[in-house]
């Protein structure tokens, strides 16, 4: 792999900065997000759709999911509809099946285990269920000594799992434990290092494990 491609080369890149990350649930496109236009953003599938509608760019994009590059749609939105300006980061059993010409601009990492934190990504980061784990994981190794949860809902109902519509939707529910553990004990890790991991829906199932902050709060004078 070449030296531009390693995900070292992004340690510290935004040290003591905010950061939002942009999860898929319902309740992510309820905020306004064109507040974000000024602000560290990591975002995930589908949100790429929000990017349009809010008029905000990217600042990173992670994918760990393998059905989401295989899907003919989605992969659109992760690839081609994605902003030239966007940083990649994909886990690295998915580049076989990436697009090849965004090589360039795309850090591969290395999953590890199910359930965990990591520090370093350079070694490798654990997936716990739910591509939010490597967004949070992405951003504490960008140095980042505030990271805000939008859409991250983990309620997968039949109805809207989802802020986008799906034909035939991926639900999750046998994982949803999985991924409350992880991210709960992300938010347990972080607070040790002094960096705050708060949760910005309402909705979401994290509500008793990780702190709740309402997202226009956030810009009130």
């Amino acid at each position: 792999m070449k030296l531009f491609n390693r995900i070292s080369s992004l340690r510290g890149a935004q040290k003591g900065r905010r950061v939002f990350v942009l999860g898929n649930g319902p309740s992510v496109s309820r905020e306004d997000l064109s507040w974000l236009t000024d602000e560290l953003t990591i975002g995930m599938n589908a949100s790429t759709l929000l990017e349009k509608q809010f008029g905000f760019v990217q600042d990173y994009y992670v994918v760990s999911d393998k059905r989401f590059l295989l899907h003919p749609t989605k992969r659109q939105w992760g690839t081609e509809h994605l902003s030239d300006q966007t940083v990649r980061v994909v886990r690295r059993d998915l580049r076989d099946v990436d697009e090849p010409t965004l090589e360039g601009r795309t850090k591969y990492i290395r999953a590890l285990k199910r359930d965990g934190y990591s520090l370093d990504l350079s070694t490798g980061y654990y997936f716990g269920c739910t591509t939010t784990m490597l967004a949070i994981q992405l951003a504490s190794y960008l140095g980042c000594s505030e990271i805000y949860l939008l859409g991250v809902d983990l309620r997968y109902s039949p109805e809207q799992p989802r802020f986008y519509e799906e034909k035939e939707p991926q639900m999750e529910d046998s994982f949803t434990s999985v991924q409350i553990w992880n991210i709960a004990n992300a938010q347990r890790v972080l607070q040790k290092m002094g960096v705050r991991l708060m949760n910005c829906s309402a909705d979401s199932l994290l509500r008793p494990y990780v702190p709740t902050v309402r997202f226009a709060s956030l810009f009130s004078a």
